[in-house]
């Protein structure tokens, strides 16, 4: 039997069991552009959803990385992950299938693992418990998939799909417990080959030094050059270090903080990366606007916004502030993050960070 677009997905949701026997003789291939374009949808409705509708909960957790990826970004970056995470996790289902009794192929069981995953698209818009609602709610058309698709008992299905998707977690959690009850000695073991992260070796990040008396320098560290991001490297970005500065350590929830931002540009081009940023800013629209603020005097090109509403806490939504300036070939960005947000206390420290820049 035939199956639109359409009616494939009505069909793993209301009548698995015979969507599945139907679909048994299908091409992997076919599957395959199915599931493409079903994530091609997911990703660009998600992406829309997460830049136009502040009001959803999970926008809000998005809000600051929304300021450094643009929305072609984040769609691409959704929908390599949401193509790329079913397939991995077929393959490893297989393996689990096969141990079963499975013996009908692995292109049977990418082809569960792909269509298993429409309720996932689909409840995944749901506020607060779409992420966990939708990644469980692909058990059961996966066990279902499997059974038909492999021919073997429910019990046999049911065990491979279970294996494969809790056994991971099972480790996870066995070695955060054992990271926490496991004896120092021990510990010292397990992490002596890998060290802890060294301090970046920049000359325009501030250290404890340079800092007033009511913040603490949180962390730093240098940013793989395979994730800078792709503006920055259109200007040449040689190299990029990121900071974080709070008013305590460990930083909690409810603490304000301030993130530091340093790009390394050939001659002429960081004053360019400035004024990217500042198109980016006037571009953006309620409820997203930014207002311009009077700049402070620092650097060959210097330019400030308030983003308001960005995030909330207890005490009702807070702002954003941020501080972009260019000095030579060197390129800063302050934001605050968290509430209470001290834009004099951002000034102090991009005037700090500019002076330190001969």
């Amino acid at each position: 039997m035939s199956y639109s677009f359409t009616q494939k997905i009505s069909g793993i949701f209301l009548k698995p069991t015979n969507t599945f026997r139907d679909l048994e003789e299908e091409r992997l291939g076919t599957a395959l552009f199915h599931f493409l374009k079903l994530s091609v949808l997911f990703s660009l409705l998600m992406t829309v959803t997460l830049y136009t509708l502040p009001g959803i909960p999970i926008t809000k957790k998005w809000s600051m990385a929304s300021q450094v990826f643009q929305p072609l970004d984040l769609f691409a970056a959704l929908l390599v992950v949401t193509v790329v995470t079913p397939l991995i996790i077929g393959v490893w289902l297989h393996v689990w299938v096969y141990l079963l009794g499975g013996r009908r192929g692995i292109g049977q069981t990418l082809k569960t693992a792909m269509y298993s995953y429409t309720p996932f698209f689909i409840i995944t818009w749901i506020p607060i418990i779409g992420l966990f609602g939708g990644a469980v709610s692909t058990l059961y058309p996966q066990t279902v998939g499997i059974r038909e698709l492999h021919h073997i008992p429910s019990r046999r299905a049911a065990g491979a799909v279970c294996a494969a998707a809790f056994l991971p977690v099972v480790a996870l959690f066995g070695v955060i417990v054992m990271a926490f009850v496991a004896p120092v000695p021990m510990l010292s073991f397990l992490t002596a080959s890998v060290g802890s992260p060294a301090t970046p070796d920049c000359p325009y990040l501030l250290d404890d030094a340079d800092l007033p008396g009511s913040i603490v320098h949180y962390a730093a560290a240098e940013v793989e050059n395979a994730i800078i991001s792709r503006d920055a490297k259109e200007y040449g970005c040689l190299k990029e270090y990121t900071a974080t500065y709070a008013e305590e350590k460990p930083s909690s929830a409810t603490s304000r903080r301030i993130q530091h931002f340093i790009m390394i540009f050939p001659p002429g081009n960081a004053s360019m990366m400035v004024q990217s940023d500042e198109a980016f800013y006037r571009g953006l629209v309620p409820p997203r606007n930014a207002d311009e603020l009077p700049a402070p005097g620092i650097g060959d090109r210097c330019i400030s916004y308030r983003a308001p509403g960005l995030g909330s806490s207890a005490n009702g939504a807070y702002d954003s502030y941020c501080i972009i300036f260019a000095k030579g070939d060197v390129y800063e960005k302050f934001i605050t993050v968290g509430p209470s947000p001290d834009y004099e206390l951002l000034k102090d420290l991009a005037g700090r960070a500019a002076a330190k820049i001969p």
